[in-house]
């Protein structure tokens, strides 16, 4: 398996904001980047070729996007639950230390090294199910709410009675 270099995600340059520079009509946005997931190919070289070449072009929602703008933002949510689940620990430092000591109350009551090792494996598992729960249940009530129309919540000015 060939992975990107992380060059290649670093070196975008977005000149939305350089009016002259913008080809086409005065809506239109550019993103000048590499592709970041390129078609799968035989050899890497032709790979970083065709990403050297092809440029991403943001152009204003239509109506016929709405399933690839839900299936995008439901993916791109879904990624989110291991990052909520286990690297959110690195802010959470009371949650660390009931785990530990979670741990060790278990070590010292049962005396038992396998089961005090698997307490945190048993609690990383909890945390994983339940960010999946959370995070889950945010897709299924967004998808129903507001991505179900995306033109009617994002794309018209809000009105305030």
């Amino acid at each position: 398996m060939h992975c990107l270099s992380l060059k290649m995600v670093c070196e975008t340059k977005i000149v939305a904001d350089d009016h002259k520079s913008i080809p086409g009509t005065k809506n239109e946005s550019v993103i000048t980047s590499s592709l970041m997931w390129p078609p799968l190919s035989s050899h890497p070289s032709d790979m970083e070729d065709s990403m050297r070449s092809d440029k991403v072009y943001i152009r204003e929602f239509h109506p016929y996007d709405q399933d690839a703008a839900q299936r995008i933002f439901y993916e791109g949510l879904k990624e989110r639950i291991p990052n909520t689940a286990f690297r959110g620990l690195k802010q959470q430092p009371k949650a660390l230390i009931l785990y530990v000591v979670l741990t060790l109350m278990c070590f010292v009551i049962t005396k038992s090294l396998l089961l005090s090792c698997c307490v945190p494996i048993i609690l990383m598992g909890l945390r994983y199910y339940f960010s999946r729960k959370v995070i889950l249940g945010y897709l299924e009530h967004v998808l129903h709410t507001d991505m179900s129309d995306i033109e009617q919540y994002y794309m018209k000015p809000a009105v305030f009675r």
